[in-house]
Formats: structure tokens, sequence, C-alpha cells
């Protein structure tokens, strides 16, 4: 190997630079699609939640099913598309699934024990959940 002049260091540097900036850029769009997704999953469940709970509770597993059907085709596809992550994306991240998780667990509680049938409920619930995916999605977007 040979040592470069100070130009050709200067550019490999700034070559350097440019692939680094790019990796970084785009390190985060796999966490935010699931975010995303499972925002949108996540409210359009509650909504089920409530039209089963009116209808026919037996059918309960089919809305659940195409829940987990769908997150786990959003996961791997963020497992299998993410190169790279940004600095301190373990704290986001894990900042963003407690708070949807408590999101969620509210939600379905809320939906089939306490205000069981309530339409208001089920929309204050997908509301919640958008809104708490969206911050999230947010938070990794602007870092």
């Amino acid at each position: 190997m040979t040592t470069p002049n100070p130009d050709e260091a200067r550019a490999l540097l700034e070559q350097a630079g440019r692939l680094g900036s790019a990796a970084r850029s785009g390190a985060g769009w796999p966490h935010i699609a699931l975010l995303l997704g499972l925002g949108g999953l996540s409210a359009m469940f509650t909504v089920a939640l409530y039209l089963v709970g009116r209808l026919d509770e037996r059918l309960v597993w089919l809305p659940m099913a195409v829940m987990f059907l769908w997150l786990a085709i959003l996961i791997v596809m963020m497992v299998v598309s993410n190169r790279a992550t940004k600095a301190g994306f373990g704290g986001r991240w894990r900042t963003a699934m407690l708070v949807w998780a408590a999101a969620w667990v509210f939600s379905v509680v809320g939906g089939t024990v306490w205000w069981r049938g309530e339409l208001w409920f089920a929309i204050a619930s997908a509301l919640l959940l958008t809104a708490v995916t969206t911050w999230g999605a947010w938070r990794e977007a602007r870092s």
C-alpha cells in the first residue's frame, strides 16, 4: 500500500465523509417505517376491537391474527433492511416501544373491560396510538 499525497488524502477523507453522511441519513428509515406501520395497525385494531364487541365477540381472534401477522411482516422487513442505526437509537427505541406498549395495553383493556362498546373510547384509543407512534417516528427522523 502506498502512502497518499496530501491531495489524495483530502479526497479520500471527503469521500469517507460523504459515505458516512449517506449511511447516517438512511439509517433511521426502517425504524420510522415500523413505527408508522405499528401506529396504523394499532389504531385499526382498536376500531376492529370495537366492531367485534358490537357484533360477535367470538371473532376477536380475527383482528388479533391479522394485526400480529402484519406486525411480524413489519419487524422482518425492518430487520432485513436495517443496515445502520443512529447514535442514541437504543434509548429512543426503548422509550417509543414502552410508551406504545402502555398505550396499547390501556386501549385493549379499556376497550374490552372499562369502556366496552363505547365508540368514543375506540376513537380516542386510535388517536392515542397514532399520536404515540408518530411521535416516536418523528423523534427518530429528527435525530
